[in-house]
């Protein structure tokens, strides 16, 4: 088992093979490959059995695929693709999981005559889509400098390997998870000048250890860090009303478990500020908000903010749209101790006839409101049965995400550099959210449910 990244509450790590090929007789690309394991995702098992649901807190719309191995001295490893026909892809290296480089869709560059169909304006259908990837296993220039074109910096850490993920969101309707263009195909030069290509590069590159990494922690460790007096067990780390902040680093968001019930200890958290590192595989492209929920102060949470514009791709637009946000979601999860997303939103799936205004009601389907559907303006998120995981049926969370933000949008989570100035900066877009119960929720109605 390689080295994982622990912080204040000694992380363990959960480790789960995948197979390799698609499902006998299913048509199109290949969904995993000798270089790619996967695909892992929400919708659909493994071969080998693998419930993407419980992968670092996954988002419902995409679909991911890892590659580990190493590099020769002086060996470069080119990927081969076409970009997907759907919402936003990206590759993004990895060390033990911590972030190392990343490439947006925006940023590869087709080869010469193909299309980039992610650009703004771009002809999204386009049949002519290559590109390559060069892959180093060299540090990133400094922060400033020019850097090689379709070039991924990836350099491990001492004594570990290459990691890889692949992303593709929302594929075009019809088309499989990758888009239907399949998975980029790696290309090994060595310092000889000899070529491998596909299971030849991988024979001479792969990691043996295939496995998927799931960072997890003990739930007798979770229970224990929530009942640090004079916490209380029974609604830590949520709280009335609730408390929204971005996602800096691990170590910054497990501080609040045992820091923020007391005013005095989450004011010293606050003020010590925050460096954005980013998560455990996490995209660079992504920023996250999260806020901790408990059921003890109502069994629906009613969330209300307003949409950025969004680069809408579900009506099939015949080029890609211009847009502040590449795509926006709300997802509930578990605990650390499983790491399980139970339900998301997509952006297009809360808009509602008032506009870009939207409520979500977050609860279970049992509680569920008859005016929490759509006809009423309202879009539903499941809370989830199983609460952290870990006994705790009432505890919840709730993920906000923005991906690939426009330079020029100035409230995009991106642009929060200090904690506690998430409301000041989002503006519009920070979500508020109160609780209540189903009862009081259904007596609004349906026509004044949006209000």
């Amino acid at each position: 088992m390689r080295k994982l990244v622990t912080g204040l509450l000694a992380a363990g790590a959960m480790a789960l093979p995948l197979g390799l090929t698609s499902a006998a007789g299913a048509p199109g690309p290949a969904l995993a490959t000798c270089f790619w394991e996967g695909p892992i995702s929400t919708n659909q098992l493994t071969t080998r059995g693998f419930d993407g649901r419980n992968f670092n807190f996954p988002e419902e719309s995409a679909t991911y695929w890892l590659a580990r191995f190493n590099l020769p001295s002086n060996a470069r490893l080119n990927l081969l693709g076409r970009y997907p026909h759907g919402r936003y892809m990206s590759l993004n290296a990895y060390s033990d999981g911590a972030p190392t480089d990343a490439l947006s869709d925006i940023a590869i560059k087709p080869l010469p005559g193909h299309t980039n169909p992610f650009i703004a304006g771009a002809l999204r259908d386009a049949p002519k889509r290559s590109y390559h990837v060069r892959v180093l296993n060299g540090q990133p220039p400094p922060s400033g400098s020019p850097r090689a074109p379709n070039t991924l910096y990836a350099k491990p850490s001492p004594g570990a390997s290459i990691e890889l993920l692949y992303r593709v969101y929302e594929p075009d309707r019809g088309l499989d998870l990758t888009g239907g263009t399949g998975l980029p195909r790696p290309v090994l030069k060595t310092a000889d000048g000899s070529t491998a290509k596909d299971a030849a590069a991988c024979a001479a590159i792969n990691d043996p250890d295939r496995s998927i990494p799931v960072q997890t922690v003990p739930a007798a460790t979770w229970q224990s860090a929530r009942s640090t007096p004079p916490c209380d067990p029974q609604t830590n780390p949520a709280y009335d009303p609730p408390r929204w902040e971005r996602f800096f680093n691990l170590n910054y968001a497990q501080l609040a478990v045992v820091s923020d019930c007391t005013d005095e200890g989450r004011q010293a958290r606050l003020e010590t500020g925050a460096e954005v590192q980013g998560g455990f595989y996490s995209n660079r492209d992504s920023a996250y908000l999260y806020v901790h929920l408990s059921r003890d102060f109502g069994p629906l949470l009613v969330v209300q903010g307003r949409l950025p514009p969004f680069a809408r791709t579900d009506t099939n637009p015949t080029r890609m749209p211009d847009a502040k946000l590449r795509f926006w979601s709300l997802c509930t999860g578990e605990s650390r101790v499983t790491t399980r997303t139970p339900d998301c939103l997509a952006d297009h799936q809360v808009l509602n006839r008032s506009g870009r205004d939207y409520t979500v009601v977050v609860s279970r389907s049992s509680d569920r409101p008859p005016n929490a559907r759509p006809q009423c303006g309202v879009a539903w998120l499941d809370w989830g049965n199983r609460g952290d995981g870990a006994g705790d049926r009432d505890y919840g969370l709730l993920i906000m995400r923005n991906m690939l933000a426009s330079p020029d949008f100035d409230h995009a989570i991106q642009r929060v550099d200090q904690p506690g100035h998430e409301r000041e900066v989002m503006g519009w877009f920070f979500p508020r959210g109160h609780y209540t119960t189903t009862a009081a929720f259904a007596s609004r109605g349906c026509a004044g449910a949006a209000g």
